[in-house]
Protein backbone atom coordinates (compact mmCIF):
# COMPACT_ATOMS: atom_id res chain seq x y z
CA UNK A 1 0.00 0.00 0.00
CA UNK A 2 1.44 3.39 -1.03
CA UNK A 3 0.31 6.42 0.91
CA UNK A 4 1.03 9.05 -1.72
CA UNK A 5 -1.02 11.86 -0.15
CA UNK A 6 -0.47 11.07 3.53
CA UNK A 7 3.30 10.80 3.06
CA UNK A 8 3.37 14.53 2.24
CA UNK A 9 2.63 15.11 5.93
CA UNK A 10 5.26 12.66 7.24
CA UNK A 11 7.43 15.33 8.86
CA UNK A 12 4.40 17.06 10.38
CA UNK A 13 3.27 13.81 11.96
CA UNK A 14 6.50 13.68 14.00
CA UNK A 15 5.85 17.16 15.45
CA UNK A 16 3.31 15.70 17.86
CA UNK A 17 4.77 15.67 21.40
CA UNK A 18 1.91 13.51 22.76
CA UNK A 19 0.93 16.28 25.22
CA UNK A 20 -2.74 15.34 25.04
CA UNK A 21 -4.06 18.92 24.87
CA UNK A 22 -6.08 17.86 21.80
CA UNK A 23 -8.20 15.48 23.88
CA UNK A 24 -7.82 16.42 27.55
CA UNK A 25 -7.42 20.21 27.61
CA UNK A 26 -9.55 22.15 30.03
CA UNK A 27 -9.87 25.83 30.84
CA UNK A 28 -7.27 25.75 33.60
CA UNK A 29 -4.60 23.90 31.62
CA UNK A 30 -5.27 25.89 28.45
CA UNK A 31 -4.80 29.34 30.02
CA UNK A 32 -8.34 30.67 30.07
CA UNK A 33 -9.29 29.58 26.58
CA UNK A 34 -12.89 28.44 26.26
CA UNK A 35 -11.70 24.95 25.48
CA UNK A 36 -12.79 21.84 27.30
CA UNK A 37 -12.27 18.23 26.16
CA UNK A 38 -12.06 19.42 22.53
CA UNK A 39 -12.40 16.10 20.65
CA UNK A 40 -16.15 15.45 20.44
CA UNK A 41 -15.54 11.94 19.06
CA UNK A 42 -13.11 10.88 21.78
CA UNK A 43 -15.50 12.30 24.40
CA UNK A 44 -18.01 9.63 23.29
CA UNK A 45 -15.80 6.68 22.35
CA UNK A 46 -13.24 7.19 25.10
CA UNK A 47 -10.23 5.44 23.57
CA UNK A 48 -7.08 7.39 22.75
CA UNK A 49 -7.05 6.13 19.15
CA UNK A 50 -9.96 8.50 18.46
CA UNK A 51 -8.13 11.63 19.67
CA UNK A 52 -5.73 13.55 17.44
CA UNK A 53 -2.58 12.20 19.07
CA UNK A 54 -3.93 8.66 18.75
CA UNK A 55 -4.79 9.21 15.10
CA UNK A 56 -1.30 10.58 14.49
CA UNK A 57 0.23 7.46 16.05
CA UNK A 58 -1.89 5.20 13.84
CA UNK A 59 -0.99 7.22 10.72
CA UNK A 60 2.70 6.94 11.55
CA UNK A 61 2.33 3.19 12.03
CA UNK A 62 0.58 2.86 8.68
CA UNK A 63 3.33 4.81 6.92
CA UNK A 64 6.16 2.80 8.42
CA UNK A 65 4.34 -0.53 8.02
CA UNK A 66 4.05 -1.31 11.72
CA UNK A 67 0.35 -2.03 11.27
CA UNK A 68 -1.52 -3.32 8.24
CA UNK A 69 -4.55 -1.81 6.62
CA UNK A 70 -7.63 -3.73 7.79
CA UNK A 71 -11.37 -3.17 7.81
CA UNK A 72 -11.07 -1.99 11.42
CA UNK A 73 -8.63 0.70 10.34
CA UNK A 74 -10.98 1.73 7.53
CA UNK A 75 -13.89 2.06 9.95
CA UNK A 76 -11.71 3.98 12.42
CA UNK A 77 -10.67 6.42 9.71
CA UNK A 78 -14.27 7.47 9.10
CA UNK A 79 -15.04 8.22 12.76
CA UNK A 80 -13.31 11.61 12.49
CA UNK A 81 -15.61 14.57 11.81
CA UNK A 82 -12.60 16.62 10.56
CA UNK A 83 -13.97 19.45 12.71
CA UNK A 84 -10.47 20.96 13.26
CA UNK A 85 -10.96 21.37 17.02
CA UNK A 86 -7.77 19.40 17.72
CA UNK A 87 -5.76 21.61 15.37
CA UNK A 88 -7.01 24.80 17.04
CA UNK A 89 -6.04 23.44 20.45
CA UNK A 90 -2.65 22.10 19.36
CA UNK A 91 0.43 24.18 20.25
CA UNK A 92 3.05 22.06 18.46
CA UNK A 93 3.18 24.74 15.75
CA UNK A 94 1.57 28.12 15.17
CA UNK A 95 -1.07 26.53 12.95
CA UNK A 96 -1.35 23.33 14.97
CA UNK A 97 -0.82 19.88 13.46
CA UNK A 98 -3.23 19.59 10.52
CA UNK A 99 -4.97 16.36 11.48
CA UNK A 100 -8.12 17.11 9.40
CA UNK A 101 -6.01 17.53 6.25
CA UNK A 102 -4.04 14.38 7.07
CA UNK A 103 -7.25 12.44 7.62
CA UNK A 104 -8.64 13.49 4.24
CA UNK A 105 -5.29 12.70 2.59
CA UNK A 106 -5.31 9.19 4.05
CA UNK A 107 -8.92 8.70 2.99
CA UNK A 108 -8.00 9.76 -0.53
CA UNK A 109 -5.09 7.29 -0.59
CA UNK A 110 -7.37 4.45 0.48
CA UNK A 111 -10.07 5.33 -2.05
CA UNK A 112 -7.48 5.52 -4.84
CA UNK A 113 -6.25 2.06 -3.82
CA UNK A 114 -9.78 0.62 -3.91
CA UNK A 115 -10.48 0.65 -0.16
CA UNK A 116 -13.79 2.39 0.45
CA UNK A 117 -17.03 1.97 2.33
CA UNK A 118 -19.97 0.81 0.15
CA UNK A 119 -22.07 3.73 1.47
CA UNK A 120 -19.48 6.21 0.28
CA UNK A 121 -19.18 4.61 -3.14
CA UNK A 122 -22.95 4.91 -3.52
CA UNK A 123 -22.76 8.60 -2.54
CA UNK A 124 -20.12 9.25 -5.19
CA UNK A 125 -22.15 7.47 -7.87
CA UNK A 126 -25.27 9.41 -6.93
CA UNK A 127 -23.41 12.72 -7.22
CA UNK A 128 -21.97 11.79 -10.59
CA UNK A 129 -25.26 10.51 -12.03
CA UNK A 130 -27.83 12.74 -10.30
CA UNK A 131 -25.88 15.79 -9.10
CA UNK A 132 -26.61 15.12 -5.42
CA UNK A 133 -25.59 12.55 -2.78
CA UNK A 134 -29.16 11.59 -1.83
CA UNK A 135 -30.16 9.55 -4.90
CA UNK A 136 -32.85 12.12 -5.68
CA UNK A 137 -33.96 12.96 -9.22
CA UNK A 138 -32.58 16.28 -10.47
CA UNK A 139 -35.96 17.61 -11.59
CA UNK A 140 -37.26 17.34 -8.03
CA UNK A 141 -34.71 19.84 -6.72
CA UNK A 142 -36.62 23.07 -7.26
CA UNK A 143 -40.10 21.71 -6.54
CA UNK A 144 -39.91 22.93 -2.95
CA UNK A 145 -40.10 26.53 -4.22
CA UNK A 146 -43.32 25.92 -6.13
CA UNK A 147 -44.11 27.24 -9.57
CA UNK A 148 -41.63 30.03 -10.08
CA UNK A 149 -39.53 31.42 -12.92
CA UNK A 150 -35.97 32.23 -11.91
CA UNK A 151 -34.17 35.13 -13.68
CA UNK A 152 -31.37 34.15 -16.06
CA UNK A 153 -29.21 36.99 -14.73
CA UNK A 154 -28.96 38.60 -11.30
CA UNK A 155 -26.52 40.29 -8.91
CA UNK A 156 -26.64 37.37 -6.49
CA UNK A 157 -26.82 33.59 -6.89
CA UNK A 158 -28.33 31.68 -3.99
CA UNK A 159 -26.46 28.38 -4.05
CA UNK A 160 -29.05 26.11 -2.45
CA UNK A 161 -26.91 23.02 -1.79
CA UNK A 162 -28.06 19.41 -1.78
CA UNK A 163 -28.92 19.01 1.90
CA UNK A 164 -31.19 22.08 1.96
CA UNK A 165 -32.79 21.13 -1.36
CA UNK A 166 -33.52 17.49 -0.56
CA UNK A 167 -33.47 16.99 3.21
CA UNK A 168 -33.59 20.23 5.24
CA UNK A 169 -36.06 21.87 2.89
CA UNK A 170 -37.37 24.40 5.41
CA UNK A 171 -33.94 26.04 5.45
CA UNK A 172 -34.04 26.54 1.67
CA UNK A 173 -37.63 27.82 1.77
CA UNK A 174 -36.99 30.33 4.56
CA UNK A 175 -33.75 31.53 2.95
CA UNK A 176 -35.61 32.27 -0.28
CA UNK A 177 -38.39 34.00 1.66
CA UNK A 178 -35.83 36.15 3.50
CA UNK A 179 -34.12 37.12 0.25
CA UNK A 180 -37.52 37.97 -1.27
CA UNK A 181 -38.59 40.14 1.68
CA UNK A 182 -35.18 41.85 1.72
CA UNK A 183 -35.64 42.81 -1.93
CA UNK A 184 -32.46 41.05 -3.05
CA UNK A 185 -31.74 40.85 -6.78
CA UNK A 186 -30.98 37.14 -6.90
CA UNK A 187 -31.53 33.92 -8.77
CA UNK A 188 -30.98 30.18 -8.40
CA UNK A 189 -29.08 27.85 -10.73
CA UNK A 190 -31.63 25.51 -12.36
CA UNK A 191 -28.88 22.96 -13.05
CA UNK A 192 -26.95 23.37 -9.82
CA UNK A 193 -24.54 20.50 -9.17
CA UNK A 194 -23.42 19.27 -5.76
CA UNK A 195 -20.64 21.55 -4.48
CA UNK A 196 -18.49 18.46 -3.88
CA UNK A 197 -17.86 19.02 -0.19
CA UNK A 198 -18.89 15.49 0.74
CA UNK A 199 -16.52 14.07 -1.88
CA UNK A 200 -13.55 15.96 -0.45
CA UNK A 201 -14.41 14.99 3.12
CA UNK A 202 -14.69 11.30 2.21
CA UNK A 203 -11.59 11.19 0.04
CA UNK A 204 -13.52 10.71 -3.21
CA UNK A 205 -11.98 13.55 -5.21
CA UNK A 206 -12.35 12.08 -8.70
CA UNK A 207 -15.64 13.80 -9.57
CA UNK A 208 -14.87 17.12 -7.85
CA UNK A 209 -13.22 18.79 -10.84
CA UNK A 210 -16.14 18.20 -13.21
CA UNK A 211 -18.70 19.46 -10.68
CA UNK A 212 -16.72 22.60 -9.95
CA UNK A 213 -16.21 23.49 -13.61
CA UNK A 214 -19.93 23.12 -14.34
CA UNK A 215 -20.97 25.23 -11.34
CA UNK A 216 -18.49 28.02 -12.07
CA UNK A 217 -19.66 28.24 -15.69
CA UNK A 218 -23.32 28.29 -14.61
CA UNK A 219 -22.66 31.12 -12.16
CA UNK A 220 -20.70 33.11 -14.74
CA UNK A 221 -23.69 32.95 -17.11
CA UNK A 222 -25.84 34.74 -14.53
CA UNK A 223 -23.41 37.66 -14.29
CA UNK A 224 -23.64 37.44 -10.49
CA UNK A 225 -21.21 39.41 -8.36
CA UNK A 226 -21.98 37.39 -5.25
CA UNK A 227 -22.74 33.77 -4.41
CA UNK A 228 -24.64 33.26 -1.16
CA UNK A 229 -25.06 29.91 0.59
CA UNK A 230 -27.02 28.97 3.69
CA UNK A 231 -25.05 25.72 3.94
CA UNK A 232 -21.80 25.94 5.90
CA UNK A 233 -20.40 22.99 3.91
CA UNK A 234 -21.12 24.60 0.54
CA UNK A 235 -19.74 27.91 1.81
CA UNK A 236 -16.49 26.35 3.03
CA UNK A 237 -16.11 24.47 -0.25
CA UNK A 238 -16.56 27.58 -2.40
CA UNK A 239 -14.57 29.87 -0.13
CA UNK A 240 -11.63 27.59 0.68
CA UNK A 241 -11.58 24.26 -1.15
CA UNK A 242 -12.34 25.41 -4.69
CA UNK A 243 -9.43 27.92 -4.78
CA UNK A 244 -7.22 25.38 -2.97
CA UNK A 245 -7.94 22.84 -5.71
CA UNK A 246 -6.71 25.32 -8.30
CA UNK A 247 -9.88 27.07 -9.51
CA UNK A 248 -10.47 30.82 -9.65
CA UNK A 249 -13.63 32.89 -9.97
CA UNK A 250 -14.49 36.59 -10.00
CA UNK A 251 -17.50 36.57 -7.69
CA UNK A 252 -17.61 37.06 -3.92
CA UNK A 253 -18.70 34.13 -1.77
CA UNK A 254 -20.79 34.88 1.34
CA UNK A 255 -22.57 32.76 3.89
CA UNK A 256 -26.18 33.81 4.45
CA UNK A 257 -25.20 35.08 7.92
CA UNK A 258 -22.66 37.45 6.34
CA UNK A 259 -25.15 38.58 3.69
CA UNK A 260 -27.83 39.30 6.30
CA UNK A 261 -25.29 40.99 8.56
CA UNK A 262 -24.46 43.44 5.78
CA UNK A 263 -28.16 44.17 5.24
CA UNK A 264 -28.68 44.72 8.97
CA UNK A 265 -25.69 47.07 9.22
CA UNK A 266 -26.97 49.02 6.20
CA UNK A 267 -30.42 49.33 7.78
CA UNK A 268 -32.13 47.41 4.97
CA UNK A 269 -33.61 44.64 7.14
CA UNK A 270 -34.72 44.48 10.76
CA UNK A 271 -36.01 41.83 13.15
CA UNK A 272 -38.08 41.94 16.33
CA UNK A 273 -39.26 39.20 18.67
CA UNK A 274 -42.78 39.77 20.12
CA UNK A 275 -41.52 38.59 23.52
CA UNK A 276 -38.15 38.34 25.29
CA UNK A 277 -36.24 35.22 24.30
CA UNK A 278 -32.84 33.82 25.26
CA UNK A 279 -30.82 32.29 22.41
CA UNK A 280 -27.63 30.25 22.34
CA UNK A 281 -25.72 29.78 19.10
CA UNK A 282 -23.85 26.71 17.84
CA UNK A 283 -20.85 27.45 15.59
CA UNK A 284 -20.78 25.09 12.58
CA UNK A 285 -17.24 23.75 12.10
CA UNK A 286 -17.21 24.55 8.37
CA UNK A 287 -18.34 28.12 9.02
CA UNK A 288 -16.32 28.76 12.16
CA UNK A 289 -13.00 26.95 12.53
CA UNK A 290 -12.53 26.26 8.81
CA UNK A 291 -13.73 29.62 7.42
CA UNK A 292 -13.41 31.81 10.55
CA UNK A 293 -16.87 33.36 10.41
CA UNK A 294 -17.84 33.88 14.04
CA UNK A 295 -19.20 37.37 14.50
CA UNK A 296 -21.65 37.79 11.59
CA UNK A 297 -24.22 35.27 12.91
CA UNK A 298 -23.87 36.70 16.42
CA UNK A 299 -24.36 40.27 15.20
CA UNK A 300 -27.50 39.22 13.32
CA UNK A 301 -28.92 37.43 16.37
CA UNK A 302 -28.10 40.36 18.65
CA UNK A 303 -29.74 42.75 16.17
CA UNK A 304 -33.12 41.08 16.82
CA UNK A 305 -34.99 43.22 19.33
CA UNK A 306 -36.03 41.40 22.49
CA UNK A 307 -33.36 38.71 22.05
CA UNK A 308 -30.52 37.92 24.43
CA UNK A 309 -27.57 35.86 23.17
CA UNK A 310 -25.90 33.59 25.73
CA UNK A 311 -22.79 31.58 24.93
CA UNK A 312 -22.22 27.89 25.59
CA UNK A 313 -19.22 26.77 27.63
CA UNK A 314 -17.32 26.07 24.40
CA UNK A 315 -17.91 28.54 21.58
CA UNK A 316 -16.42 30.17 18.51
CA UNK A 317 -12.95 28.73 17.77
CA UNK A 318 -13.29 26.11 20.51
CA UNK A 319 -16.95 25.13 20.03
CA UNK A 320 -17.69 21.42 20.27
CA UNK A 321 -18.69 19.74 17.01
CA UNK A 322 -22.30 18.63 16.38
CA UNK A 323 -21.03 15.23 15.18
CA UNK A 324 -22.45 15.26 11.64
CA UNK A 325 -19.41 16.30 9.61
CA UNK A 326 -16.68 14.35 7.84
CA UNK A 327 -19.03 11.57 6.77
CA UNK A 328 -19.67 10.44 10.36
CA UNK A 329 -23.43 10.99 10.15
CA UNK A 330 -23.74 8.61 7.22
CA UNK A 331 -21.25 5.94 8.27
CA UNK A 332 -21.56 5.99 12.08
CA UNK A 333 -25.02 7.39 12.80
CA UNK A 334 -25.25 6.50 16.48
CA UNK A 335 -21.87 8.09 17.16
CA UNK A 336 -23.11 11.29 15.49
CA UNK A 337 -26.29 11.23 17.60
CA UNK A 338 -24.32 10.82 20.85
CA UNK A 339 -22.05 13.74 19.93
CA UNK A 340 -25.12 15.83 19.07
CA UNK A 341 -26.71 14.91 22.39
CA UNK A 342 -23.60 16.12 24.22
CA UNK A 343 -23.82 19.46 22.44
CA UNK A 344 -27.50 19.73 23.30
CA UNK A 345 -26.67 19.24 27.00
CA UNK A 346 -24.15 22.06 26.74
CA UNK A 347 -26.81 24.28 25.18
CA UNK A 348 -29.31 23.41 27.91
CA UNK A 349 -26.83 24.47 30.58
CA UNK A 350 -27.02 28.07 29.32
CA UNK A 351 -30.69 28.28 30.22
CA UNK A 352 -31.50 29.30 26.65
CA UNK A 353 -35.02 28.97 25.26
CA UNK A 354 -33.75 28.09 21.79
CA UNK A 355 -30.64 26.75 20.10
CA UNK A 356 -29.81 28.38 16.76
CA UNK A 357 -27.22 27.25 14.25
CA UNK A 358 -26.35 28.13 10.64
CA UNK A 359 -25.82 24.85 8.79
CA UNK A 360 -28.27 22.20 7.55
CA UNK A 361 -25.94 19.39 8.69
CA UNK A 362 -25.66 20.90 12.17
CA UNK A 363 -29.42 21.45 12.30
CA UNK A 364 -30.11 17.80 11.48
CA UNK A 365 -27.36 16.59 13.81
CA UNK A 366 -28.57 18.68 16.73
CA UNK A 367 -32.24 17.81 16.19
CA UNK A 368 -31.31 14.12 16.15
CA UNK A 369 -29.05 14.66 19.15
CA UNK A 370 -31.93 16.21 21.08
CA UNK A 371 -34.12 13.19 20.26
CA UNK A 372 -31.37 10.80 21.27
CA UNK A 373 -30.92 12.59 24.58
CA UNK A 374 -34.67 13.03 25.21
CA UNK A 375 -34.32 16.81 25.19
CA UNK A 376 -37.16 19.20 24.44
CA UNK A 377 -34.82 22.07 23.50
CA UNK A 378 -35.93 23.50 20.16
CA UNK A 379 -33.29 23.73 17.43
CA UNK A 380 -33.66 26.13 14.49
CA UNK A 381 -31.43 27.15 11.63
CA UNK A 382 -30.84 30.90 11.52
CA UNK A 383 -33.10 31.65 8.47
CA UNK A 384 -35.90 29.62 10.13
CA UNK A 385 -35.48 31.64 13.31
CA UNK A 386 -35.36 35.02 11.57
CA UNK A 387 -38.15 34.81 8.98
CA UNK A 388 -41.16 35.16 11.32
CA UNK A 389 -39.38 37.98 13.19
CA UNK A 390 -38.68 40.16 10.14
CA UNK A 391 -40.18 43.65 10.39
CA UNK A 392 -40.07 46.78 8.27
CA UNK A 393 -36.63 48.35 8.38
CA UNK A 394 -36.50 52.01 9.41
CA UNK A 395 -32.93 52.73 8.36
CA UNK A 396 -29.64 52.35 10.17
CA UNK A 397 -29.94 52.07 13.91
CA UNK A 398 -28.10 54.59 16.01
CA UNK A 399 -25.86 52.84 18.48
CA UNK A 400 -25.28 54.84 21.62
CA UNK A 401 -21.87 54.82 23.23
CA UNK A 402 -21.49 55.14 26.96
CA UNK A 403 -19.22 57.91 28.30
CA UNK A 404 -17.06 55.24 29.97
CA UNK A 405 -16.54 53.39 26.69
CA UNK A 406 -15.61 56.65 24.96
CA UNK A 407 -13.19 57.52 27.77
CA UNK A 408 -11.53 54.08 27.69
CA UNK A 409 -11.15 54.18 23.89
CA UNK A 410 -9.50 57.62 24.13
CA UNK A 411 -7.22 56.47 26.95
CA UNK A 412 -5.95 53.46 25.00
CA UNK A 413 -5.45 55.60 21.87
CA UNK A 414 -3.31 58.02 23.90
CA UNK A 415 -1.23 55.29 25.55
CA UNK A 416 0.14 53.18 22.68
CA UNK A 417 3.14 52.12 24.80
CA UNK A 418 0.78 49.73 26.60
CA UNK A 419 0.98 47.65 23.43
CA UNK A 420 4.76 47.75 22.92
CA UNK A 421 5.93 44.48 21.47
CA UNK A 422 2.72 43.63 19.66
CA UNK A 423 3.10 43.00 15.94
CA UNK A 424 1.23 44.87 13.22
CA UNK A 425 -2.40 43.75 12.80
CA UNK A 426 -2.70 42.27 16.30
CA UNK A 427 -6.36 42.63 17.35
CA UNK A 428 -7.76 42.96 20.88
CA UNK A 429 -11.49 43.03 21.62
CA UNK A 430 -12.74 44.99 24.65
CA UNK A 431 -16.03 44.44 26.46
CA UNK A 432 -17.15 46.71 29.31
CA UNK A 433 -20.00 44.54 30.58
CA UNK A 434 -21.65 44.41 27.14
CA UNK A 435 -20.27 47.63 25.61
CA UNK A 436 -17.87 46.47 22.88
CA UNK A 437 -15.00 47.97 20.88
CA UNK A 438 -11.69 46.72 19.50
CA UNK A 439 -8.15 47.89 18.93
CA UNK A 440 -5.76 47.11 16.08
CA UNK A 441 -2.00 47.63 16.03
CA UNK A 442 -1.39 49.74 12.91
CA UNK A 443 2.39 49.93 13.31
CA UNK A 444 4.93 50.36 16.09
CA UNK A 445 3.74 53.08 18.44
CA UNK A 446 0.38 53.50 16.69
CA UNK A 447 -2.96 51.92 17.51
CA UNK A 448 -6.38 52.35 15.92
CA UNK A 449 -9.52 51.95 18.01
CA UNK A 450 -12.86 50.98 16.42
CA UNK A 451 -16.18 51.40 18.30
CA UNK A 452 -17.49 47.90 17.37
CA UNK A 453 -16.59 44.32 18.27
CA UNK A 454 -13.70 42.70 16.44
CA UNK A 455 -14.39 40.27 13.60
CA UNK A 456 -11.67 37.83 14.69
CA UNK A 457 -9.81 39.00 17.77
CA UNK A 458 -6.60 37.46 19.09
CA UNK A 459 -7.74 38.12 22.65
CA UNK A 460 -11.11 39.11 24.11
CA UNK A 461 -10.99 41.17 27.32
CA UNK A 462 -13.98 41.78 29.58
CA UNK A 463 -13.84 44.53 32.22
CA UNK A 464 -16.07 45.58 35.07
CA UNK A 465 -16.95 49.25 34.99
CA UNK A 466 -15.08 49.73 38.26
CA UNK A 467 -11.89 48.28 36.77
CA UNK A 468 -12.06 50.61 33.76
CA UNK A 469 -12.65 53.68 35.93
CA UNK A 470 -9.48 52.92 37.86
CA UNK A 471 -7.33 51.94 34.88
CA UNK A 472 -7.97 55.20 33.00
CA UNK A 473 -6.54 57.19 35.92
CA UNK A 474 -2.99 55.90 35.40
CA UNK A 475 -0.51 58.10 33.54
CA UNK A 476 2.10 55.35 33.43
CA UNK A 477 1.73 52.38 31.10
CA UNK A 478 3.64 50.26 33.62
CA UNK A 479 1.11 51.11 36.34
CA UNK A 480 -1.72 50.22 33.94
CA UNK A 481 -0.17 46.83 33.21
CA UNK A 482 0.49 46.06 36.87
CA UNK A 483 -3.08 46.96 37.89
CA UNK A 484 -4.46 45.00 34.92
CA UNK A 485 -2.70 41.91 36.25
CA UNK A 486 -4.01 42.47 39.77
CA UNK A 487 -7.59 42.85 38.55
CA UNK A 488 -7.23 39.49 36.82
CA UNK A 489 -5.41 37.63 39.58
CA UNK A 490 -7.10 39.26 42.59
CA UNK A 491 -10.60 40.30 41.41
CA UNK A 492 -13.25 41.83 43.65
CA UNK A 493 -16.99 42.06 43.09
CA UNK A 494 -16.61 45.58 41.64
CA UNK A 495 -13.18 45.49 40.04
CA UNK A 496 -12.25 42.56 37.82
CA UNK A 497 -10.94 41.54 34.42
CA UNK A 498 -11.57 38.34 32.49
CA UNK A 499 -10.02 37.28 29.21
CA UNK A 500 -10.34 34.63 26.54
CA UNK A 501 -7.48 33.68 24.26
CA UNK A 502 -8.85 33.21 20.77
CA UNK A 503 -5.60 31.93 19.28
CA UNK A 504 -3.31 29.19 20.47
CA UNK A 505 -0.39 30.14 22.69
CA UNK A 506 2.24 29.78 19.97
CA UNK A 507 0.43 32.25 17.71
CA UNK A 508 -0.04 34.70 20.59
CA UNK A 509 3.66 34.59 21.46
CA UNK A 510 4.56 35.12 17.79
CA UNK A 511 2.30 38.18 17.73
CA UNK A 512 4.19 39.68 20.69
CA UNK A 513 1.79 39.28 23.60
CA UNK A 514 4.56 38.01 25.92
CA UNK A 515 5.85 41.50 26.78
CA UNK A 516 2.57 42.83 28.18
CA UNK A 517 1.84 39.54 29.93
CA UNK A 518 5.19 39.80 31.70
CA UNK A 519 4.62 43.44 32.70
CA UNK A 520 1.19 42.49 34.05
CA UNK A 521 2.67 39.60 36.00
CA UNK A 522 0.60 37.03 34.12
CA UNK A 523 3.63 34.94 33.15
Amino acid sequence: MEYTNLSKYQEDLWLCARCGDCSLADKTIASKRDVFMPCAVKNVLGFEAYSARGRIMVMNDLLNGTIDLTDDVLQWLYTCTTCKSCQETCTATAEGIKVPEMTEALRNDLVNAGYELPKHKAIEESIINLGNPYKEEREERLNLFGERDWPETADVVYFVGCTSAYREKEIAKTTVALLDKAGANYTILPEEECCGSVLLRLGHKRAFDDLTKKNIEAIKKTGAKQVVSACAGCFRTWKIDVPKEGYSYDFKVLHITEFLDELVQEGKVAFRSPKPIKITYHDPCHLGRHAEVYEAPRRVIEAVENVELVEMETNKRYAHCCGSGGGVKGSHGELADKIGANRIKEAEETGADLLVTACPFCHRGLVDGAKYGNSILEVLDLPEFLLPLMVEATGMREVGESPLKTEFMAYLSNHPKIFDGLKKDAVIDYDIEGDRFHLVIAKKGQVVVHPIRAENADVELTFSEGAVRKLVTFESEEEYAKQFGLFFKEPTDDEWIKFNLRLNLVKLLMKGYRKFAQKAGLI
